[in-house]
C-alpha cells in the first residue's frame, strides 16, 4: 500500500483554461457575425405572418355541422391622437365600453377586432386594448395586418 506524502497534498492541482478559452472565442465570434449581419439590415425586423390562403380551417368534432351561426366582427379602428372609431363611426371610449357588453350578449359569434389605424404608441393601443378585453375576455382581439376585417 502506498502512502501520499505530505508534500503532494498541499500542491495544487493545475487548471486547463485553454479549452474554456477557446469555446468562449468562438461564441463571442458568433455574437459579433450576428450583431454585424443585423445592423446591416437594418433596425426593423420582418415577420412573416400566415396569409388567409395558408391557414387551415380545424373543425371540431363536437360542433354542429348543421346551420352554424355565421361569427359577426365589430370593427374598432384606434386612430393616432387616441380617437376611436366603430363603423366608420367615431364614438368615445366610455360609450364604448359601455355598450360593448350588450353587443356581445346577444350571440356566442359576436367578436370584437381592434385595428390600430397610423402612427399610433404602442401604450395607447396596449391601454384600449386592455380596456376592451376587461369587458368582452377572449372575445376581443388585436388585428394585425393591412388586409380587410374578416
Amino acid at each position: 500500500m502506498k502512502f501520499r506524502h505530505r508534500q503532494d497534498r498541499d500542491k495544487l492541482p493545475e487548471l486547463e483554461i485553454t479549452p474554456m478559452l477557446n469555446v468562449m472565442l468562438v461564441v463571442l465570434a458568433f455574437f459579433v457575425a450576428v450583431a454585424a449581419n443585423l445592423a446591416e439590415e437594418g433596425a426593423s425586423l420582418l415577420v412573416r405572418l400566415p396569409q388567409e390562403a395558408e391557414t387551415t380551417e380545424v373543425q371540431s368534432a363536437e360542433a354542429p355541422l348543421e346551420n352554424p351561426e355565421e361569427p359577426q366582427f365589430l370593427p374598432v379602428v384606434l386612430h393616432p391622437g387616441g380617437k376611436l372609431s366603430v363603423n366608420d363611426r367615431p364614438v368615445e371610449k366610455a360609450q364604448l365600453l359601455q355598450q360593448l357588453p350588450n353587443y356581445l350578449q346577444q350571440s356566442p359569434q359576436r367578436y370584437v377586432y381592434l385595428r390600430v389605424s397610423g402612427d399610433v404608441p404602442y401604450q395607447s393601443a396596449i391601454e384600449i386594448l386592455s380596456s376592451l378585453k376587461e369587458v368582452g375576455g377572449d372575445r376581443v382581439s388585436l388585428l394585425i395586418g393591412a388586409g380587410a376585417m374578416p
